[in-house]
């Protein structure tokens, strides 16, 4: 109960923060909460939560309340007087997004024009006429033409900004040359869990031919980039566009599947839910922390736990 409390404050506060932005209403309902409780209601919402938990629910409200307004005044502020021009140093957070003219990847800032205040934001990378490929981890340093992401131009219409956002991406910046400073300059675990993701990526596509190989990739580790717009447009069309992303439903077949292979290893129960909880952990870095994923991984995780008191 507590944990559930715990997701619906924290779900309410992003809320708050994205749509509303004020936390007068906020506290009125807070005060309105603690009124009702001195009242004739105050057993009937007893029932349903208690002194200490509502303490609780208000602390988590206002704490993921104040970090989401905390989040969009950075995205707001941070490059919002920087220069077109600009000197990057950074690393290479993503595998390479082929387009027809230009090479795509999204970069973890180090510094910008020597400033370190940039550092731990990401921008959008397009490298034109670009051969060489750079890898996941890369240490790079390049001066490019920063832009700010476009906005909902039209009532209704696509916020690229926006959709930028929800990644972390503060904005894009184009070069035509870079510098490879250092190789694997990143978190090792991580570079590791891409390797593993690339290498599901390249041996369905030995196997496989090439639209057979994106649509099992999309299925397993929600790697849709290669999937033709038409195949995309076949499964929307018969309402069969879960299928391609990746979800609770994928992490009850992958618990599923650890499951039955620990349980002919005969290993120990504790140990091998211990096991089951370091997988999910890594399936969840596998899915590039897809939201779905995460969620229900984090469930599975929660319900192992008390289940089995490790």
């Amino acid at each position: 109960m507590t944990i559930f409390i715990i997701m619906i404050a924290y779900i309410l506060g992003i809320i708050w923060g994205l749509y509303i932005k004020n936390i007068v209403p906020l506290f009125i309902i807070i005060i309105a909460i603690t009124l009702i409780k001195k009242t004739k209601l105050n057993k009937y919402i007893k029932l349903l939560i208690s002194n200490k938990k509502l303490i609780l629910m208000i602390i988590i409200l206002l704490l993921s309340f104040t970090y989401i307004l905390v989040l969009e005044k950075s995205f707001e502020t941070k490059y919002k007087n920087i220069q077109t021009e600009i000197k990057v140093e950074g690393i290479i957070v993503s595998n390479v997004k082929e387009k027809e003219y230009k090479n795509e990847y999204i970069i973890k800032v180090k510094s910008i024009n020597l400033n370190k205040k940039y550092n731990n934001t990401h921008l959008k990378l397009s490298i034109k006429n670009n051969k060489n490929k750079l890898e996941y981890g890369d240490k790079i340093i390049f001066t490019g033409e920063f832009q700010e992401p476009e906005i909902q131009r039209n009532y209704g219409g696509f916020n690229y900004k926006q959709y930028l956002k929800t990644q972390k991406i503060y904005g894009l910046v184009t070069t035509n040359k870079i510098e490879k400073v250092e190789k694997g300059k990143y978190n090792k675990l991580l570079i590791l869990i891409n390797k593993l993701n690339q290498k599901i990526v390249n041996n369905a596509n030995e196997i496989l031919e090439k639209e057979e190989a994106s649509l099992l990739t999309g299925i397993l580790i929600g790697n849709k980039e290669n999937l033709s717009k038409d195949m995309q447009e076949s499964f929307r069309n018969s309402n069969l566009s879960h299928m391609l992303a990746v979800s609770g439903a994928h992490v009850t077949y992958v618990i599923l599947g650890i499951t039955i292979i620990l349980k002919k290893s005969k290993i120990n129960k504790k140990i091998s839910k211990v096991i089951t909880i370091i997988l999910l952990a890594i399936f969840i870095l596998l899915t590039e922390g897809t939201p779905s994923v995460t969620r229900a991984c984090i469930m599975a995780i929660y319900i192992i736990v008390r289940k089995f008191n490790i």
